[in-house]
């Protein structure tokens, strides 16, 4: 690290400058100890200073680069279909949204996906159809936000296709398929390691559950 190189530098100084006129004695040597150790300990206090700014610097950084790619895909979007196309399908999409969980909630989910099959809102209703699944409906519906619909965005910036990969990692992890899960994990490593969840934690940074 850049301070440690500056105060080995300092301390070499000092000691240099030392052996030019005596050889230390025992007092100089612990002084020069003390002096060491106030210097790492005032390297170690910037170090706790500056690494969580570069880490918050970072993460805005990630946030702006995957909120870009949303706007991008609307974009699309827009040029593809109408405006009273497009609010139409948002409108289905923030039913489901309202009402997560009921049967209309449901039934709006399936009208976008089946009029509006290639627009990026779509993607993200998948996902949330694929997270109210259970068993191999559940496995159906994350492969399909996968296959079809990997590069669509939240507004949040979780990416469809990466977020469908950790769900789907993590339900075989619950089922004690460690070899299925971990086969995605590492496709997450190396294709998705800016990806994030909701919270906007790295999903390579997250853990899943244990085997049930």
């Amino acid at each position: 690290m850049k301070f440690n190189l500056i105060a080995g530098m300092l301390i070499l100084g000092m000691v240099s400058s030392s052996r030019l006129f005596a050889q230390p004695n025992a007092d100089e040597i612990a002084q020069l100890k003390a002096r060491v150790a106030q210097l790492e300990k005032q390297v170690r206090e910037i170090s706790q200073l500056v690494e969580p700014l570069k880490a918050q610097q970072a993460s805005e950084n990630r946030r702006k680069a995957l909120r870009d790619k949303f706007n991008e895909k609307m974009a699309q979007d827009r040029a593809k279909y109408s405006s009273e196309q497009l609010r139409e399908a948002e409108e289905l999409y923030q039913v489901a949204n309202q009402k997560w969980g009921t049967s209309e909630a449901s039934e709006s989910l399936q009208k976008m996906i089946k009029k509006y099959p290639d627009i990026n809102r779509t993607g993200c209703a998948t996902l949330y159809v694929a997270q109210r699944s259970e068993g191999e409906e559940r496995i159906k519906y994350l492969q399909e936000c996968i296959e079809k619909f990997n590069d669509c965005y939240y507004g949040d910036g979780v990416q469809v296709g990466a977020y469908a990969r950790f769900l789907l990692a993590e339900y075989y992890q619950s089922k004690g398929e460690a070899q299925k899960a971990d086969a995605l994990d590492k496709e997450i490593r190396i294709k998705y390691a800016d990806a994030v969840d909701h919270s906007g934690r790295l999903l390579v940074e997250s853990k899943r559950g244990e085997p049930k």
